[in-house]
């Protein structure tokens, strides 16, 4: 059993980890260049850093394995699935270009595998780019723990983008 003063010190290293983890504070930076729908490069504490939008995972914009699998995956076909990403990446490029001020929010994995930063991105009109991507239905939702803060947000989004394309198809 745990004394009081064990109890707090946990306490204390919980909200901690939490603050580092930056819960729900924002971080302002600049951006250099839209790579894709889902991934950025930006300027953020003075260097140039790529950021990968947590939540939607944006189709291809060139031919490569990854658009032949994402194609077999969504039943399409390669130049499809190119289209598709190509149409995602310039509704997002016409939100924001060149020095366009952002603000990022990071969870608890604050970087991926590929030194990326992972975050929520938010636009100078509030909104944050995650969820109007999903909104628009311009990327697939693809959720990886432990970066969960909005995902039941993302998961109602993304399904009704798809009941909107599902009734524009009929």
């Amino acid at each position: 059993m745990k004394t009081a003063a064990e109890a707090f010190l946990s306490l204390l290293l919980l909200a901690s980890a939490c603050f580092s983890a930056g819960a729900g504070i924002r971080e302002p930076a600049r951006v250099v260049r839209v790579i894709s729908a889902d991934t950025l490069t930006i300027l953020y504490r003075g260097k140039w850093e790529e950021i990968k939008l947590i939540g939607p995972e944006a189709l291809q914009t060139a031919l490569n394995d990854r658009a032949y699998e994402e194609a077999l995956s969504i039943s399409s076909t390669p130049d499809e699935v190119i289209r598709r990403g190509l149409q995602a990446c310039e509704f997002v490029k016409g939100l924001l270009r060149y020095g366009s001020q952002v603000w990022i929010e990071f969870d608890v994995q604050k970087r991926d595998r590929y030194s990326r930063l992972l975050g929520y991105v938010y636009l100078a009109d509030g909104r944050m780019l995650n969820e109007v991507i999903l909104r628009q239905g311009l990327a697939e939702l693809y959720v990886i723990p432990p970066n969960l803060r909005y995902s039941r947000r993302f998961q109602e989004l993304a399904r009704l983008a798809r009941r909107a394309q599902a009734e524009r198809m009929k």
